[in-house]
């Protein structure tokens, strides 16, 4: 019992705005890379005390990689977290969030736009999928059957076939800086 109230009085982040600017280096969804798994107490032990709870976030252990991931019910948004710090490692936007980036751009928007706005945002030919430089977090991944066709239309300095994003993902710099720093990071 004892247990059951201090969860009712936990506060933190309990559900995700799916119409939030997705800000690189920031955050998106409502969330930002400063917050932890701590913020969201309330959320992984309401449903494990109460299973007939209306959930707005699912969640999912990586035992693998050790990460956690939390997302809608309807995968529009998902964030995953680093087990071992806590911390946030990226958020991913997919199709039915709504929220754009600070240039308007959002899911459901043409690659081609996005390109024709920015001349610093290409294709990465190390990771196949699109990035600014410098390097902000910012990746929209192209669609699977059209990646090897992007990556060939890049090499040979042709136009490159042009597509709806449906994935937008943002990386958290620490992690970038971990795990992508010999590629994303050009000094």
């Amino acid at each position: 019992m004892k247990a059951r109230k201090r969860i009712e009085k936990a506060t933190g982040i309990t559900q995700f705005d799916i119409t939030g600017d997705i800000i690189p280096k920031v955050g998106a969804g409502g969330v930002t890379f400063v917050n932890i798994l701590a913020d969201f107490e309330y959320v992984l032990t309401n449903t494990l005390l109460d299973r007939n709870i209306h959930k707005v976030i699912d969640h999912t252990l990586d035992n693998e990689h050790l990460y956690l991931t939390l997302k809608t019910c309807n995968n529009e948004f998902k964030i995953e977290i680093d087990i071992f710090t806590g911390k946030i490692c990226s958020m991913v936007c997919e199709q039915g969030y709504r929220g754009k980036l600070l240039n308007g751009f959002g899911i459901g928007s043409r690659i081609s736009e996005i390109i024709k706005a920015d001349s610093n945002f290409g294709f990465d030919l190390d990771h196949s999928f699109f990035v600014r430089s410098p390097f902000d977090g910012l990746v929209i991944y192209a669609p699977v059957e059209l990646v090897d066709k992007i990556y060939n239309a890049t090499i040979e300095g042709k136009v490159i076939p042009d597509f709806k994003i449906e994935t937008i993902e943002i990386l958290s710099m620490d992690f970038a800086k971990e795990y992508f720093n010999d590629t994303l990071f050009i000094e």
